[in-house]
């Protein structure tokens, strides 16, 4: 089985280089993703509107054909009015799916407000999002899609804008748990979450993030990222990829 995830698109009005990069990553989508699943995974746009969501989606349903789109919130997007655009098209908005292959994707919404006074960006998992973490994670083999990393990556700066109660969903994750993957750092990186779970997080398709640099910088490096499955038995293989989408 072959998923592919595009993640922090941060589409906004006037902003043409935001659109053509997302329209070249779905071009090589729909030039070698037959038969495959596209994640969304948050900050779909920069700043929420009817318009912006509607432009999005248009994007997706003329640039690839897809018919399993699944698509989370990140921290610069509103949820309802991202689901309601979303509504009768082929992108999806669910809690989880079970795949044809035998394991499941557990979609986590870490757009909600933190409780405490963190800095702009910063996430939150509701306790209801944790239970069914928790509960659908122990019953099959599962792929955790969320926006913000659940364990710290990246530059000193970067690390202040997680997710407020990230250990409670580390811990929400059960151990036969297959992967985590996620976006909000606009860069690669594959961490460990716990004893046998990596975290991969995937590039922006808007721009990225230096994160050797201690301040903010942007950077031109893009991409998408590619997951093959395999079911070995009663376990399944994951194996992932980066796909540059700028060269």
């Amino acid at each position: 089985m072959r998923i592919y995830q595009v993640s922090d698109c941060h589409l906004q009005t006037g902003n043409t280089e935001a659109s053509a990069n997302l329209v070249r990553a779905l071009q090589h989508i729909e030039g070698n993703g037959d038969g495959a699943i596209l994640l969304l995974t948050g900050d779909l746009v920069c700043n929420p509107s009817v318009d912006v969501y509607e432009h999005f989606r248009e994007i997706i349903e003329t640039h690839v054909s897809i018919s399993e789109i699944y698509a989370i919130a990140g921290n610069h997007d509103d949820f309802e009015m991202m689901k309601a655009v979303f509504k009768s098209s082929r992108i999806m908005v669910k809690k989880t799916v079970k795949l044809a292959i035998g394991c499941r994707l557990i979609f986590v919404d870490s757009s909600q407000k933190p409780l405490t006074n963190m800095p702009l960006g910063s996430g939150r998992v509701s306790n209801k999002d944790l239970s069914l973490l928790k509960k659908w994670s122990r019953k099959t083999p599962s792929i955790v899609v969320v926006h913000h990393p659940v364990v710290d990556v990246g530059t000193e700066w970067f690390t202040q804008i997680g997710i407020e109660n990230k250990a409670a969903v580390v811990r929400a994750i059960h151990h036969h748990t297959l992967s985590v993957i996620s976006g909000h750092a606009h860069s690669f990186f594959k961490v460990p979450v716990k004893e046998g779970i990596s975290q991969v997080v995937c590039p922006a398709t808007c721009y990225g993030f230096d994160h050797a640099n201690p301040c903010y910088e942007r950077i031109e490096e893009i991409g998408i990222m590619y997951y093959g499955i395999e079911r070995v038995g009663e376990t399944f293989d994951v194996q992932e990829s980066i796909i540059p989408i700028n060269c």
